[in-house]
């Protein structure tokens, strides 16, 4: 009887320790990956707090002209901006402060001067410098 008891015990104990060794690892496991995700969190809010985001868009300015409104939503002062507008003969720029430094959450204007016959959609493009790529360049569509 009392070899019983003691088989029991010991089984008991063997069955604990196995129970805590295996929970015990899969909570490291857990944390090894919190850990890894955290880091790469952190990494990639580091990355992106030295990006500056340029894109534009286009408002009525007065009858026939339009406005383009180029804006860093970024987090990162975008330096030497430069905007290439094609110019057409029904399409014209009426001045442009290029190159210049935009705050983050700032922006610029450019008037543009629509003659008729003017397209419906104009590719511009931007390049600017930041803190985290020196010759960063993005082309995009805008309606006009």
């Amino acid at each position: 009887m009392e070899t019983a008891g003691l088989i029991i015990s010991i089984v008991a104990i063997l069955f604990s320790l196995i129970t805590y060794f295996v929970n015990d690892n899969k909570i490291k496991r857990q944390e090894r990956l919190l850990n890894e995700y955290q880091l790469n969190k952190i990494a990639k809010e580091k990355e992106e707090s030295k990006k500056a985001i340029i894109e534009a868009n286009v408002t009525n300015y007065k009858k026939e002209d339009k406005l383009i409104r180029v804006y860093n939503k970024g987090k990162c002062t975008a330096r030497d901006v430069e905007v290439f507008i094609p110019e057409t003969q029904s399409v014209q720029v009426k001045k442009t402060p290029c190159p210049i430094d935009i705050i983050s959450k700032d922006g610029i204007d450019i008037e543009l001067i629509l003659l008729g016959g003017h397209p419906n959609k104009i590719e511009i493009s931007f390049t600017w410098k930041d803190d985290f790529k020196e010759d960063n360049e993005v082309t995009q569509m805008i309606q006009l």
